[in-house]
């Protein structure tokens, strides 16, 4: 197996204080930090993290201030780890955030990216900074409902067609972002030239512009609209259901978007990936 590294996940800035007060940064304190503790058994022995993720890939208002940046820098430099600041889709002004943040980052720090324009952006602006692609420029079909494999294949995963790779060249984007998607083998995985990251113990599925969870305390005339303002609700609730799968898939919903939970197939094709060497970085995440 080639090393490995691991990364851990925070959205909150609440939690950069619980993060902080851990003993160490091993697998399993990682797996009782996110409370999931399936991930334990995934990284290999006596790992400990190289990187801290911070921000949300799937939220523009979730997106970090200043002080909470400040914070996550201060935080990965008392332990040592490589900051990851995860961008979601953007708009100009959200993208003009994310480039001057991007500037206030140490140099060795990566920008995870989920959104062409913010990735074109920060190139121009900060050509030798280190771009990841993320899960949501990483097109599969990942719905938890699936029956066969066979609904997979219309739609392979967008990584493995000549032109994304042309983009990402382009982009100087050497990092690719992962979930491990129902029916997963090893070759799920297998991206030339790439290196590759696969997130743990949650996939994504899809995400909206419509915040359930903010809509719930509106009037009935302006429920489930996009515009309302973001009071950020969706960090203090999560919907869980089990999809009508023939797995039994564990599904979830926070805020604006769709997760599931790895099952056992799912683990076991990741710790078969990981045996294979498709895979340099696990990143363990809750949602």
């Amino acid at each position: 197996m080639k090393t490995v590294d691991l990364g851990v996940a925070v959205v909150e800035p609440r939690r950069l204080a619980q993060f902080e007060s851990l003993a160490a940064l091993d697998a399993p304190a990682l797996a009782a930090f996110l409370e999931a503790p399936e991930v334990a058994a995934l990284a290999p022995a006596g790992a400990a993290a190289s990187h801290l993720y911070f921000g949300s890939e799937f939220c523009e208002h979730l997106f970090p201030d200043a002080a909470a940046l400040e914070r996550a820098i201060g935080v990965a430099q008392a332990f040592g780890l490589t900051l990851v600041l995860a961008t979601p889709v953007a708009n100009d002004e959200l993208v003009a955030r994310i480039v001057a943040a991007a500037a206030l980052l140490p140099p060795t720090a990566e920008v995870l990216v989920n959104d062409w324009g913010v990735a074109s952006a920060l190139r121009a602006a900060q050509p030798q900074r280190r771009l990841a692609a993320g899960r949501q420029l990483a097109k599969a079909i990942k719905d938890p409902r699936l029956p066969s494999p066979a609904w997979t294949k219309p739609y392979a995963t967008g990584y493995a067609t000549a032109g994304y790779r042309r983009v990402m060249e382009s982009l100087g984007i050497g990092r690719i972002e992962l979930d491990v998607p129902p029916f997963a083998t090893p070759a799920t995985f297998a991206v030339d030239a790439m290196a590759v990251s696969v997130w743990a113990p949650f996939g994504y599925v899809a995400k909206g512009r419509l915040c359930k969870i903010g809509s719930l305390q509106l009037a009935a005339a302006d429920k489930f609209a996009p515009g309302a303002a973001c009071h950020r609700e969706c960090l203090g609730v999560v919907e869980a259901a089990t999809q009508p799968s023939a797995a039994g898939i564990e599904s979830w919903r926070r805020g604006n978007s769709l997760y599931y939970r790895h099952d056992a197939a799912m683990a076991n094709a990741l710790r078969a990936a990981l045996a294979a060497g498709r895979v340099d970085r696990l990143v363990f995440a809750g949602i």
